[in-house]
């Protein structure tokens, strides 16, 4: 059983962002230091001391930034859920007027193809959160806004789609929403909890098929019908 302190006692909020550059450096590396030991030790035995010395800080300075294991722990998952949530470089997928010039199948692969790369890159990480969330009230919390948040996105795609008449009409932005960002989220846990050796390139393409496919948009074919990559 994972042990997870007393996190409700880790206050509302992370503490704000240091004032000076140096300040938001060294917060960051005792971050990038969290991440690490997290990742290798689970929540339970992981200690600030250890934080502090791959961070190579002193163990005191680690309070100026963090009052406890469990507030850095909230804000890693903060972080963390940013770099779910990015979809890809946006200068590359937006045009001139700020509009995104990528086709709907296109635009579904490159942010299922990003969340994958980035849940994969942090799946140590990402299977205490979910260890710690089944535990924890205010963990699951923080699961439950990013999942929401997650949704409310994808919504706003799904109805824009459906006024440009690229996506089905007939089908309920919400519930379609919450569908399929559960379908990707719990594959990605389910896929690389098992080790499986298929890589991200050939998961995203078939998790955006069906997404493309539940919704009516179309996807792009190559001779014979075979499914064309991004």
């Amino acid at each position: 059983m994972v042990d997870t302190g007393d996190l409700t006692d880790a206050g509302p909020d992370v503490r704000p962002l240091p004032a000076t550059a140096r300040g938001r450096r060294r917060r960051q590396s005792l971050l990038d230091a969290a991440r690490e030991v997290f990742a290798r030790d689970g929540f339970a035995n992981a200690r600030i001391a250890d934080i502090a010395d791959t961070a190579n800080a002193a163990h005191g300075s680690f309070y100026t930034y963090f009052g406890s294991k469990e507030e850095i722990f909230v804000a890693l998952l903060r972080e963390l859920e940013e770099e779910l949530r990015s979809p890809g470089p946006r200068d590359v997928q937006q045009g001139d007027d700020g509009s995104n010039r990528l086709e709907p199948y296109e635009q579904i692969f490159r942010a299922n193809h990003a969340y994958l790369t980035a849940y994969r890159e942090n799946l140590a990480i990402m299977v205490v959160w979910e260890q710690v969330a089944t535990l924890d009230a205010r963990v699951e919390n923080l699961r439950r806004e990013a999942s929401d948040r997650f949704v409310q996105r994808i919504e706003k795609g799904i109805r824009h789609w459906q006024d440009k008449g690229l996506a089905d009409p007939d089908v309920d932005p919400v519930y379609a929403a919450m569908a399929l960002s559960g379908m990707v989220s719990n594959f990605a846990y389910r896929w690389l909890a098992r080790e499986a050796d298929c890589g991200v390139d050939k998961v995203a393409r078939q998790l955006s098929l069906l997404w493309a496919s539940s919704l009516g948009i179309r996807t792009p074919r190559g001779p014979g019908g075979t499914l064309v990559s991004p």
